[in-house]
């Protein structure tokens, strides 16, 4: 088997890894949790992982799957709701934890190729990233995939350098890890099992008995999900080929991963600012890497122009492949003997940094507002409502989920266990505009109609529900909060989407 090289200026003995920065990234990211509207995706994920584990497993058993991810992260985040009977406060709690676990492997890796210098500047990209405090945060599976893209990594470096049935162990089951929590994953493997067949070309005799057995095993151990596999790739997002919408999708998910969504790119000086930033850090780490570093950006660059061309990418979906450029640019910088090049490269990532924490402070650039709603405050709003014999129709996931945490079920459950989310759950005067259709129009003292971005929940029925108040009932009161001067970017390049001007808007009806 072919033995990992680094150069030899890559190794230092000296260098103190701060370690201190991954306790320090875990009370920032838990004591700003508040700063971060629960998003749409987590109030989903959330609801559906309260089901018991086995309606989860048999609905993938029998082919049908959910969430267009395998279950895996779902059924762990199953029993931390069972464990902590669903408290608010703490969902985020297993996600903050696989991201600092992922920057542990992903720094170790480094060190594998780059020496402590290596490790150090992966460690403190990660600490940086403004993506990553983002994502970083969510209770869905971005984070926990982010850790096992980080460890099969690790685990595929160990076993080059040896080549033991341990580390094959360890590659083996982090590899199947991988691919029973994102569908994608195989491609992340299938990249690792074409770089281990270049590397050992030479020794072909050696090692492709076993590397097909492999293979197999990996292929055998996935039976119970390909069925499940297979509808999502006939079922899954589809969107139409437009050259133009999808270069634009894949430049606007490329400066998501560096910057985050906290600066929107059509700020146009902070955007094209940034824009040439990537660019020169992404270019100098390619020419400047030492091969064994760069075959990872490349494998890196393949996926994200793999995953634009099929219209799966999104700025959450590219944090599976997020480590893949990390560990070149944080390898790159620590090893790299020429300073004009080393410090270009640390300056494009500090100027990217700074624009991206801008952002995050002054929350009002950003492209993707759903980060700052204020639902919670709608959502204590409604409860007041609620208690004053009102009624609130509601459309958005997670203003669903504010609301049920602002309307206790008061021991209506017996078990007390947490059993999801509104408005599959019931709470008295709340319902969804098809609940509401559907019971025969309930009206209360106020009518309250809360209108956001409504996601999976169809439109429509929010249309017929607004419809028929405006002709039925006084409204009182209109307004509307969160202002998104992006939406006519994102309607000419994604109208798909349903984007809205105004991110919510609140309703007050008096009815006869």
């Amino acid at each position: 088997m072919s033995k990992l090289t680094t150069p030899q200026h890559s190794v230092s003995t000296d260098t103190k890894s701060p370690f201190f920065l991954l306790p320090v990234v875990a009370i920032a990211l838990i004591a700003t949790n508040r700063w971060f509207t629960v998003i749409d995706d987590e109030a989903f994920i959330i609801d559906r992982a309260a089901k018991p584990a086995r309606q989860t497993i048999e609905l993938f058993l029998r082919g049908a799957g959910e969430h267009q991810h395998p279950p895996l992260y779902d059924l762990l985040l199953h029993g931390w709701l069972r464990f902590t009977n669903g408290n608010m406060h703490l969902l985020r709690v297993p996600a903050i934890t696989f991201y600092l676990m992922g920057a542990w492997a992903l720094a170790a890796a480094a060190k594998r190729l780059g020496g402590s210098r290596g490790q150090v500047c992966v460690l403190w990209i990660v600490a940086l990233w403004p993506y990553g405090f983002h994502f970083g945060r969510v209770a869905v599976w971005y984070s926990f995939c982010f850790l096992l893209v980080c460890l099969v990594t690790l685990c595929y470096l160990k076993f080059l350098d040896d080549s033991t049935r341990a580390n094959w162990l360890w590659l083996f089951l982090s590899s199947l890890a991988l691919v029973y929590s994102n569908y994608f994953g195989w491609a992340l493997v299938g990249c690792l099992a074409l770089d281990f067949a270049i590397r050992n070309a030479r020794n072909l005799s050696a090692w492709w008995l076993p590397f097909l057995g492999t293979g197999a095993l990996l292929l055998i151990a996935y039976t119970p999900l390909f069925a499940a596999f297979l509808t999502e790739m006939h079922h899954g997002p589809h969107a139409d080929f437009h050259v133009l919408s999808v270069a634009a999708n894949g430049v606007y998910n490329l400066y998501c991963l560096f910057v985050s969504e906290s600066v929107a790119p059509w700020y146009w000086i902070a955007g094209v600012s940034a824009g040439l930033a990537i660019a020169v850090c992404l270019m100098l780490t390619l020419i400047s890497s030492p091969w064994p570093v760069r075959r990872f950006l490349i494998y890196f660059v393949a996926l994200f122009i793999v995953m634009t061309v099929l219209s799966i990418i999104q700025p959450k979906r590219v944090m599976l492949i997020s480590p893949w450029v990390i560990l070149p640019a944080g390898v790159t910088l620590g090893t790299l003997p020429r300073q004009f090049m080393r410090t270009a490269i640390l300056v494009s990532l500090v100027f990217i940094a700074v624009i991206g924490w801008f952002g995050i402070f002054t929350r009002t650039l950003y492209a993707a507002p759903r980060w700052i709603e204020p639902w919670d405050n709608v959502a204590q709003h409604a409860a007041e409502v609620i208690h004053n014999g009102g009624i609130v129709i509601g459309n958005n996931p997670s203003f669903f989920f504010y609301m049920t945490y602002a309307l206790p079920d008061g021991g209506a459950v017996e078990s007390h266990e947490f059993a999801g989310l509104l408005p599959k759950i019931r709470r008295a005067g709340v319902y969804d505009p098809t609940q509401w259709l559907n019971v025969g129009r309930p009206l209360g003292s106020t009518t309250l109609l809360i209108k956001g971005l409504h996601f999976d929940i169809p439109a429509e029925p929010t249309e017929a529900t607004e419809g028929w108040l405006d002709q039925q009932c006084n409204l009182q009161n209109s307004e509307q909060l969160v202002h998104d001067p992006g939406a006519k970017w994102k309607q000419h390049f994604a109208p798909q989407i349903g984007q809205l001007e105004w991110r919510i808007e609140i309703r007050s009806y008096s009815c006869p």
